[in-house]
């Protein structure tokens, strides 16, 4: 319920600004990549820790004002320990509400969910991240790096210990081919978590994305 009432206020707070903006358009992307996760201590639903590891795919869709966005991601997959005895579903969503105040700087602020799902099982993670993305060229405008760093403003794991501190960070590279109509990028995640009482969770990812719409 908590939940809920957060993303109203933030339609809310978001309708008249985009209202401003214009005529928006559309923007999605479809991701692939590979997951890492490591935990220090003893999962929920293991016998010890653990370090998993698979493909995961997802995508986001956005709707795009002049300086204004507001976008729905999810993504799946399945991570296995190198034996195969250890197997867990991994779910992440989120919604984000994205404003650029200059080219170069994009910030938003949203929900997150992230699940690991067992037979028996599921552990899962919700928290309103803060986020901050600086952009800049590479030789030519056809060529981005980027480097996006978030903090949990406030989070909860359906665990008895509960969630402590959640942050991460994420850097790339966005490859735009001159007249054609998608983008490429390639990029690299850390997301670390700490549970009270239970130690640490890393979480890595590669994935290469392509980019259709927006501006």
């Amino acid at each position: 319920m908590r939940t809920i009432g957060l993303i109203g206020i933030l339609t809310l707070v978001a309708a008249p600004a985009a209202h401003s903006q214009g005529r928006p358009t559309l923007a999605f992307r479809g991701d692939a990549g590979f997951v890492w996760v490591r935990n220090d201590a003893t999962p929920a639903g293991t016998a010890g820790p653990v370090r998993l590891r698979g493909p995961v795919f997802g995508g986001e869709g956005r709707v795009v004002f002049k300086d204004f966005s507001v976008g729905l991601g999810l993504s799946s997959g399945t991570l296995q320990t190198a034996d195969q005895a250890v197997k867990r579903d991994l779910i992440e969503g989120r919604i984000v509400v994205a404003a650029r105040p200059v080219p170069w700087l994009e910030m938003s602020v949203g929900p997150f969910v992230r699940a690991y799902v067992t037979d028996t099982v599921t552990e899962r993670w919700v928290f309103w991240q803060a986020r901050a993305r600086v952009e800049a060229p590479i030789v030519t405008s056809s060529l981005t790096s980027y480097v996006e760093l978030w903090r949990a403003l406030s989070s909860d794991v359906n665990l008895v210990a509960g969630a402590g501190r959640v942050q991460g960070g994420e850097a790339g590279v966005v490859y735009r081919p001159p007249q054609r109509p998608f983008w490429l990028r390639l990029s690299y995640r850390l997301d670390d978590a700490a549970v009270r009482a239970r130690g640490s969770e890393t979480l890595e990812a590669i994935s290469l994305a392509i980019m259709v719409g927006g501006s």
